[in-house]
C-alpha cells in the first residue's frame, strides 16, 4: 500500500566529470562543479554525468516509476531527447512499515553540444512531476593577454 500524498523525490543530484552507482553508493570523480569554460561557440564538451539519490516513500508493494532527464537551455529549448529511465522499487526485506528508502542513479553524457553560452539545467521528473533541476552555466574563457 503506498502512503496517500507521498510520492517520489529526488534527494540530491549533483553534476560531476564521471559518477557510477554501485551497490546503493554513488562514486563521484570531480563532482560538485557549476561552470563549463570553452575556447569558443559552439563547443562540445567530451564529457559529464549526474549522480543522484531518488527518495522512494515507503510501501508494502512493488512500484514502477518513469525517472526522465532533459537538458536545456536558459529558453528552455532542449540539447537533446529526454532520457526515460523505468525504475522498479520492492521494498526492502526485513525493514518495518513506514521506511523510506533512496535509489541511487548515475546519467553519463558524452559529447553535449553547446551552441552558445549562458544558463543551461538539467530538469529531472518522477511520474512526469518535476522534482529537481541542476543548473551550470557555460562560458567562453577569453585568453589572457599580456
Amino acid at each position: 500500500m503506498v502512503v496517500p500524498g507521498l510520492t517520489p523525490s529526488i534527494e540530491f543530484a549533483l553534476l560531476a566529470d564521471a559518477v557510477q552507482a554501485v551497490g546503493g553508493k554513488l562514486f563521484v570523480l570531480g563532482g560538485g562543479w557549476d561552470t563549463i569554460w570553452v575556447r569558443s561557440f559552439p563547443a562540445r564538451h567530451h564529457t559529464m554525468a549526474i549522480g543522484t539519490r531518488i527518495r522512494i516513500p515507503w510501501s508494502s508493494e512493488t512500484q514502477t516509476f518513469e525517472l526522465t532527464v532533459q537538458l536545456v537551455d536558459e529558453d528552455g529549448q532542449p540539447i537533446f531527447d529526454t532520457i526515460r529511465h523505468s525504475l522498479t522499487v520492492a521494498p526492502p526485506k526485513g525493514v518495518p512499515d513506514g521506511f523510506e528508502h533512496g535509489v541511487v542513479r548515475a546519467f553519463t553524457f558524452n559529447n553535449v553540444p553547446f551552441q552558445k553560452p549562458g544558463e543551461y539545467s538539467f530538469v529531472m521528473t518522477v511520474d512526469e512531476v518535476e522534482t529537481g533541476r541542476l543548473r551550470f552555466s557555460v562560458r567562453e574563457r577569453r585568453p589572457e593577454t599580456t
